[in-house]
């Protein structure tokens, strides 16, 4: 498990390759904090795994889902559209959009 910042390191990793950006230049390329409580929020991400105290853990699947949501983003899509495609989305399917690298995977 990670905390928030070393959830968005490992996102901006993965990203660092094969990412063009958000087409319109108003998406930040990587999101950043408010984006992901904002996320988690809505719906759009997983809440956090766990707690330490106050300090939110997340997982695998929250690596992957943030990483999904900028590909698709990179393509133009909205985000009640990825929402509406990632909703409940299965960790392979998660992983199949993500392509994120099995080294920043591993805890």
């Amino acid at each position: 498990m990670w905390t928030l910042d070393e959830l968005l390191d490992r996102v901006s990793a993965a990203l660092s390759a094969e990412y063009s950006g958000a087409p319109n230049g108003r998406v930040r390329d990587v999101p950043d904090k408010r984006a992901v409580r904002w996320y988690a929020t809505t719906g759009l991400v997983d809440r956090p795994s766990a707690m330490r105290g106050r300090t939110a853990l997340y997982d695998r699947r929250h690596l992957l889902q943030l990483v999904a949501v900028k590909r698709l983003q990179s393509q133009g899509r909205t985000l009640a559209d990825i929402q509406a495609e990632l909703a409940g989305a299965a960790d392979s399917a998660l992983a199949a959009i993500a392509r994120v690298p099995q080294a920043l995977l591993d805890s």
